[in-house]
């Protein structure tokens, strides 16, 4: 069967038809000065106009002030060849709002004179594209405002290891310029010691292992000068997930890196000489030990034999010399329990603290009945410590209060206990003498007396030994002055709820 020509021209004419009317572009027929010949339906919903509303009108009355040079260099590319040319630049729509068109035209020719006929346009809405283009530069100038601004060494680093980017501040770090720390790598830069380290933390990033690593470890400037920061290292990624640089920032820790090791060396030198200190002490105590109670036994024997003989100032020099060797005796005592207390940690039992009140208040019995102390106990818990230590406590708190009672008022000293997770909060509360506020961390260095103490009696060392047992049991001991006397406040860490 034979095929019409001329049937055939029309039906592929109302295919090319149906294939304009249809089209998402915006396809157009100019006149060689940019004028509308043809527009297709897309214009209605590209710009809002019917394709009438444009035939006839020239492009350039809708293009953007801003954008009309780079569409007249395109459009005069057009002319001179049958080049394709994309333009991009803003239209203005029905509603006087600016829509990005990116636009691909090229010349029709008449193909005997070569005379220009007309240009043909291809228009696309490329709004989107330019907003997440505007948003991806305006994100890369933050990022690159933020790195050459900021106040630690940052570096941008390909994952063969070569820095793609840096900022002055890792330049001065390293002591570096630009170009130098671009043209190497990081494994060059790093003190060997430390890249193994470093390589193994890069091996689990790129597995997805870990979503970034920090570590402290040493850089090498040229000079040789070994710095010491703390570097941090996260992974940024391409669009499909895959890794593209390592984001590094790098913090100098030298000074804080040389004030711990000095610190450091400064804790051991105190800890050694401290460990002198309570060997010598220890030794002193027990040599003076023996030689003041034979003292002290010679004074009781005289007193017994001769005190009756004495006069008026032969007794006063006798006892002052009997409180002086009792006062002796005290300090050695506290010296020796203070070289007990700080030879080793202390110990981890079970200690009820009520029943070893008790104990310590019938062991200082003869002092409060010397006073006629009035004592009031609450309910004590059990915590979990060094037994003869929390005695040592309690006797020099009561003992203090007895030092320092008033004169005119019955001693009343008041032990309680009140929990506060993670802590039971112990406090010890007289009725004396009190103390100056301006004493309160005075009052705990070992020998020290306050503004208020007038009393020849006391070693100065209680308070500082219950300080440390305190301490030693992970509490801490404070002092408050009360109305009247004094209020001293301890915490002993409290046992888990299951062991209570």
């Amino acid at each position: 069967m034979d095929v019409d020509p001329d049937q055939s021209v029309l039906e592929e004419r109302d295919r090319l038809q149906l294939l304009v009317a249809n089209s998402t572009d915006m396809l157009a027929r100019h006149a060689p000065d940019g004028s509308y010949r043809y527009v297709s339906p897309a214009c209605r919903e590209l710009l809002g106009y019917e394709p009438d509303e444009l035939v006839g009108r020239s492009v350039y009355e809708f293009i953007h002030a801003d954008d009309v040079a780079a569409v007249q260099a395109a459009h005069a590319e057009v002319l001179d060849g049958p080049r394709l040319r994309a333009a991009v630049y803003r239209i203005r729509d029905r509603h006087g709002r600016h829509v990005w068109f990116e636009t691909t035209g090229h010349s029709l020719r008449d193909p005997v004179t070569g005379e220009l006929v007309e240009i043909q346009t291809s228009s696309r809405d490329v709004s989107w594209r330019q907003q997440v283009e505007a948003r991806l530069r305006e994100s890369e100038e933050r990022f690159r405002l933020a790195m050459a601004d900021a106040p630690i060494g940052m570096a941008l680093v390909g994952l063969d290891g070569r820095a793609v980017e840096v900022n002055k501040r890792l330049c001065e770090l390293l002591d570096r310029p630009r170009e130098a720390l671009l043209d190497r790598g990081f494994q060059e830069l790093t003190h060997p010691d430390y890249l193994d380290n470093d390589l193994a933390y890069l091996e689990q990033l790129l597995a997805d292992e870990i979503p970034h690593y920090e570590l402290e470890k040493r850089y090498v400037r040229p000079s040789g000068e070994v710095v010491s920061a703390l570097l941090r290292v996260s992974l940024l990624r391409d669009d499909e997930g895959g890794p593209r640089y390592f984001i590094a920032q790098i913090v100098d820790i030298t000074e804080r890196q040389r004030t711990l090791d000095a610190l450091e060396t400064a804790s051991h030198e105190l800890k050694r000489s401290n460990a002198a200190l309570r060997r010598y002490a220890s030794v002193v105590a027990h040599d003076l030990r023996s030689p003041l109670a034979t003292i002290g036994g010679y004074v009781a024997l005289f007193r017994d034999h001769y005190g009756g003989r004495l006069d008026e100032q032969g007794t006063r020099l006798l006892q002052v010399t009997d409180r002086t060797v009792r006062q002796m005796s005290q300090t050695i005592e506290g010296l020796l329990d203070l070289s007990r207390m700080q030879s080793g940690e202390p110990g981890q039992e079970d200690v009820e603290l009520g029943p070893l009140v008790k104990d310590v208040i019938e062991t200082i019995r003869p002092q409060l009945d010397t006073v006629d102390a009035e004592l009031r106990v609450g309910t004590l818990p059990r915590v979990r410590g060094d037994d003869a230590l929390l005695r040592v406590v309690f006797q020099n708190l009561l003992s203090n209060a007895v030092h320092h009672r008033h004169p005119d008022r019955r001693l009343e000293v008041v032990i309680d206990a009140e929990h506060i997770a993670p802590f039971w909060r112990f406090t010890v509360v007289d009725n004396g003498r009190g103390f100056d506020p301006a004493d309160r961390e005075v009052l705990f260095e070992s020998f020290a007396r306050g503004r208020n103490s007038d009393r020849p009696d006391g070693s100065g060392i209680g308070l500082s030994t219950c300080r440390s047992v305190i301490e030693h049991h992970r509490g801490t001991i404070e002092a408050y002055p009360a109305e009247p006397g004094a209020r001293f406040e301890f915490t002993l860490p409290a046992l888990p709820d299951r062991e209570r």
